[in-house]
């Protein structure tokens, strides 16, 4: 990956206070007719390369932002939902080594019908057939995945954001989750990354996560993964599930085995043009008849920057919005949703909120 398209820099950005954080929520719930969808405000992630004072505020185009910490009277949670677990095993329990069981291939579809491709292996034996990804700790945590080493308190968040959208998922039969925002430099693969790793330790759910910012690709450096391969070459029909889609490998932190990434290593400029491709209906198709994933996270563009949402819109069930704090202003929210249209279902607004000390980020590339 480029390093003149992606570099690590540092910025601050005011807090965004209490009082604001009201307003937004209230400006939220008025544009949308009074009713606002579960609402995740994610936690401040402590810096661990943070020993000095943060420079005076200067412009960067994007970062990876962190969040108020999540407390019991925010008034957006209550014990009772923190206490419905969906149906898995405990949390944290994981074998790195174990393999997932096999489980029948799903006969009821909503994405196109895959074009023949003879023998279809067992979803287990595609699973078993991936390569892995080398585990680094050091530089997972350099990348702000607060869930990889759980040291940080923050982690806890995304566990509750993971356990409620898992509910909701059930809920509705839905799998296939769109992670978006309305803008830049909110935090959407931030929250990506970190959902998906903590949704790796159900170790009866098997998770993919794809990096669809195809204009601006960032799993593969967030992760460190060398040769992540070309989305648009899956897409295209070009690389089997088996070969393109890669598992993160044994390591110490208990991120499960049961977790697959489709990566990008290319800039794809008619993206939009790619998704809408019958191939790539065929591609989709074939992913989830051959893995059959539980749940599918997609690291999507900003909704407003490009069309590439609202092209992709067939292949999701639900938005996750991640929102920035000090920000995203609620017209922003509003003007996404309706672009992306009213008939697919809010399942949350992910509050990202920045602290004033300066944090780790990138800069996107549009």
């Amino acid at each position: 990956m480029s390093d003149k398209r992606r570099t690590f820099t540092r910025k601050s950005r005011p807090r965004l206070d209490a009082d604001e954080r009201a307003r937004l929520i209230a400006e939220i719930a008025a544009q949308s007719n009074g009713t606002v969808p579960e609402t995740f405000d994610l936690p401040h992630v402590q810096d661990p390369t943070e020993d000095v004072q943060p420079p005076a505020q200067t412009p960067v185009e994007d970062t990876l932002p962190e969040a108020e910490l999540l407390t019991d009277d925010s008034g957006l949670f209550d014990a009772a939902m923190m206490d419905n677990q969906p149906p898995a095993a405990p949390d944290d329990v994981h074998q790195p080594d174990a393999e997932p069981e096999a489980e029948p291939v799903s006969q009821t579809k909503s994405e196109p019908t895959a074009p023949a491709i003879g023998s279809t292996p067992a979803p287990a034996d595609i699973w078993a057939q991936l390569g892995s990804i080398p585990v680094d700790p050091a530089h997972l945590e350099r990348n702000l995945i607060i869930t990889a080493g759980r040291h940080d308190p923050a982690h806890g968040a995304f566990d509750v954001l993971r356990t409620r959208l898992m509910q909701t998922l059930y809920e509705n039969d839905w799998k296939r989750v769109a992670i978006t925002s309305p803008t830049r430099d909110c935090g959407k693969t931030f929250t990506a990354v970190n959902l998906a790793i903590s949704l790796s330790r159900y170790e009866t759910n098997r998770t993919v996560l794809m990096d669809m910012d195809m204009r601006n690709p960032s799993l593969a450096q967030v992760i460190g993964a060398p040769d992540p391969g070309s989305m648009g070459n899956f897409l295209q029909g070009n690389a089997d599930p088996s070969t393109f889609f890669k598992r993160l490998g044994r390591n110490a932190l208990n991120i499960g085995a049961n977790l697959a990434v489709g990566l990008n290593n290319r800039i794809e400029p008619y993206a939009a043009e790619l998704i809408q491709d019958p191939h790539a209906d065929a591609a989709f198709a074939r992913m989830m008849q051959e893995m059959d994933p539980d749940v599918v996270l997609y690291d999507l563009p900003p909704a407003l920057a490009y069309d590439d949402v609202i092209a992709f819109k067939k292949h999701f069930d639900g938005i996750l919005m991640v929102i920035g704090g000090g920000a995203t202003k609620a017209e922003e929210i509003h003007e996404a949703m309706r672009r992306i249209g009213e008939d697919v279902p809010l399942l949350g607004v992910v509050l990202n909120q920045a602290e004033s000390n300066a944090r780790l980020g990138y800069t996107y590339g549009y």
